[in-house]
């Protein structure tokens, strides 16, 4: 099935927090995949071959510049060039990755008798104020719309809700090289601070102020740093707070790192922290956070809360420990216990890679999904 060419599309390739669409890009062996972007970011970090990668928006004046505004404004069609490539390329199957992108291709996938598969991650399902504006597009896209792909039982639960039939839902789990992790013994002499770490954009779902309350509460009778990778729109009141809790010399911020930096941060903690919660707007992660995923590969225990997919891709109180979102007293007690039983770290660690051995190869996972491609041709 070689021949068989799906066309990813995005309107991004790729941002630094979608390292899980890259994990299968590059794995692909029983079809030919090829991205349909807008434009494209982090590629010395996501590398992909320039015959597989099409930007709709060319430079003013070039060839592809003169045809995509010729569709957009003289003949009214928006993804009128995206269109083009699909014929060209001989494209078979329409991966539409987030919801928008998934609305806005079905009038090709529909024009062309082309199956759309759309994958929802998060905001696209839970964002209040977006699901509002766009309750119609979404509807038509659950009837004409082919399969919907999510991360897991929670977010299947929500399409449900927001109108899809279940008989349409695939899970496809979050899925990682296991060859890139390198899982080590974790322990602590008690001579050093255990380092702790989380990995996040700075916004209300990421929960990280919760992370720094709890932290707060054990500042005085432990010794740690607490190192954070990230930025975002909440970065200047985080860095406020984490002042007015005294956590200024516990804490390490590190801003946005590379992916490969981001590994070797997660290799060399001690534990990691992500207790993500649903948003005032209703934004949640939707399936899960894919550092989780790391730090279990990477043999790290894992502190979390109960949010959307997060119990399906640990092992609840073997290789994470979780508590209810914005629970800072459940918070601080587990990261109390860990920090009092530097013993189970291992144990916890070998659980969790264990766990993404067997649910989140991608060697494994990129299979179940070329299955899905082959199968949707035969409909």
């Amino acid at each position: 099935m070689k021949d068989l060419v799906v066309a990813h599309v995005m309107h991004s390739y790729l941002t630094q927090s979608e390292t899980f669409i890259w994990q299968y890009l590059h794995k692909f062996e029983r079809i030919y995949p090829i991205v349909i972007a807008e434009f494209t970011q982090n590629l010395d970090q996501f590398p992909l071959p320039s015959a597989k990668l099409y930007l709709t928006h060319g430079r003013r004046l070039t060839c592809r510049w003169v045809i995509d505004n010729w569709c957009r404004r003289v003949l009214n069609q928006p993804f009128g060039y995206s269109q083009r490539i699909i014929r060209k390329k001989g494209v078979r199957i329409i991966h539409a990755h987030f919801g928008p992108l998934g609305c806005s291709y079905l009038p090709i996938s529909l024009s062309l008798k082309i199956p759309l598969i759309t994958n929802f991650y998060g905001y696209d399902a839970s964002l209040n104020e977006f699901i509002d504006k766009n309750r119609d597009s979404y509807a038509r896209l659950f009837t004409e719309g082919l399969y919907f792909l999510v991360e897991g039982p929670s977010m299947q639960e929500k399409l449900i809700s927001l109108g899809c039939s279940e008989e349409k839902i695939i899970i496809q789990r979050i899925a990682i090289d296991l060859e890139q992790y390198v899982c080590k013994r974790h322990s602590w002499d008690g001579k050093r601070p255990v380092r702790l770490l989380f990995i996040g954009r700075f916004v209300e779902k990421k929960g990280l102020e919760y992370a720094l309350r709890a932290l707060a509460n054990l500042r005085k009778n432990y010794s740690f740093e607490f190192r954070i990778v990230g930025a975002g729109e909440l970065e200047q009141k985080l860095h406020w707070m984490a002042a007015d809790l005294g956590l200024s010399k516990q804490t390490v911020w590190l801003g946005i790192q590379p992916h490969r930096r981001v590994i070797e941060e997660i290799q060399s903690c001690d534990i990691l922290i992500q207790p993500s919660v649903t948003a005032s707007n209703g934004d949640s992660e939707g399936g899960a956070p894919t550092v989780i995923l790391e730090a279990q590969a990477c043999g790290v225990p894992v502190i979390s809360t109960n949010h959307a997919d997060i119990p399906y891709i640990t092992v609840p109180n073997e290789s994470a420990l979780l508590s209810p979102e914005r629970d800072v007293d459940r918070l601080t007690d587990n990261i109390r216990h860990l920090l009092d039983n530097s013993e189970a770290w291992y144990q916890m660690g070998k659980k969790g890679r264990e766990h993404v051995e067997k649910f989140h190869d991608v060697r494994k996972e990129v299979v179940a999904l070329e299955t899905i491609y082959v199968g949707s041709l035969f409909l």
